[in-house]
């Protein structure tokens, strides 16, 4: 509890030493599925929500998430409600509310529209996946849409990078699958500027045998707007990870906390081998 304690206070003082942003975090409350999982990882939010279906059973994801995860070069021009997207060496203009769309100069259609949601643009994945060169499939049995590429998620290097207690382990990075999450956050308050939250998630364990005793290492970490991240400890808590039979699932749930909005949470779903 004490070793607890310390690593508390230390998020709290690496979050909020640094100046405040103006931020108005809504409250929200988002659901799977979809799930969304880069290489080894799963996207269970980004800002300012999560990806979604629309009424044309096509997932949607937010902008700014292709230039952060993907790497792409995005660009919005308010006033002509256009999105210019560069990624693999093409170019796709998207328009909000609009189903045309003009790739490398070449006139296109889409069977859905890209929408503002929360402020923010939304741009059907499908586009990208069809256009765009971007590497992924779609399994409706998991309801998981998985993207592949090695140049993917290089530009959130808070979200990628392990803490020091787990830089010398050498674990399985696909030993679960997480099949279902929440995540709640309240409003900022306005009288300290600060918002709080949790998110839950559960795995199910694929390796086709038990993990044993102290080898499971799910863990997950967040990201907030302004760069800030917080991750979870392996070593301090190694003797309260059971182990997980193959095919059984475990359920964590984690606290959330910020001065901005929040940006980005995502699981790796590791064991130790």
């Amino acid at each position: 509890m004490k070793m607890y304690k310390i690593i508390v206070s230390l998020f709290l003082l690496t979050v909020f030493c640094f100046p405040k942003e103006t931020s108005a975090q809504a409250a929200i409350t988002v659901t799977s599925p979809p799930i969304l999982k880069i290489n080894q990882y799963y996207i269970l939010f980004t800002y300012p929500t999560s990806p979604y279906i629309d009424k044309n059973n096509r997932l949607l994801v937010p902008l700014r998430s292709l230039s952060d995860l993907l790497g792409a070069k995005v660009s919005y021009d308010g006033s002509s409600k256009t999105a210019n997207i560069h990624l693999n060496g093409h170019h796709l203009m998207v328009t909000t509310n609009s189903k045309d769309v003009v790739v490398d100069q070449a006139a296109k259609q889409m069977d859905t529209v890209p929408v503002q949601n929360m402020n923010s643009l939304f741009v059907p994945l499908k586009v990208l996946l069809e256009y765009l060169e971007v590497k992924g499939n779609y399994n409706a049995d998991s309801k998981v849409i998985e993207l592949n590429d090695p140049h993917y998620m290089k530009s959130t290097i808070p979200l990628t990078q392990e803490t020091h207690d787990r830089t010398d382990l050498d674990e399985n990075q696909n030993a679960f699958a997480i099949t279902s999450y929440k995540v709640n956050t309240s409003s900022t308050d306005p009288k300290t500027n600060i918002w709080e939250g949790t998110y839950t998630y559960t795995a199910k364990n694929i390796t086709g045998h038990t993990i044993e005793q102290g080898k499971e290492d799910v863990h997950s970490v967040y990201m907030l707007a302004n760069g800030n991240s917080q991750g979870e400890y392996y070593k301090f808590d190694r003797e309260k990870h059971k182990a997980v039979k193959a095919g059984e699932s475990i359920t964590k749930e984690e606290s959330l906390i910020g001065n901005a909005d929040l940006g980005y949470i995502i699981v790796k779903p590791y064991a130790v081998n």
